[in-house]
C-alpha cells in the first residue's frame, strides 16, 4: 500500500517537473481600434445646451395613514375604572 503511495507521489513530482508551463501570448498594439461617436451629445462641453434643470420637491410634514381614535381613549379608561 505504502509502494504504491509513493510510486504515485513519484510519478506525480516527475510529471509536474516535465510538463512544459504555460506563458500567454504578448498583448499586440493595434493604433486603428476603437470607436469614435461623432453625434454623441453627453460628450459635449456644455450638456448639449438643452439640459433639463432637476427639481426636488420640497420635505413635507409626515402624515400616518393610521391615524389614532382619540374617542377610543376614554372609553378605555372607563372600562379599566369599572375593574
Amino acid at each position: 500500500m505504502t509502494k504504491k503511495i509513493l510510486a504515485s507521489l513519484a510519478l506525480g513530482m516527475i510529471l509536474s517537473a516535465v510538463a512544459p508551463s504555460a506563458h500567454a501570448d504578448t498583448p499586440k498594439k493595434d493604433e486603428n481600434y476603437g470607436y469614435t461617436f461623432k453625434d454623441d451629445l453627453l460628450s459635449a462641453p456644455d450638456g448639449g445646451g438643452n439640459t433639463p434643470m432637476i427639481k426636488v420637491r420640497p420635505l413635507r410634514a409626515r402624515e400616518m395613514l393610521l391615524r389614532p381614535r382619540v374617542q377610543f381613549v376614554t372609553e378605555m379608561l372607563k372600562s379599566v375604572e369599572n375593574l
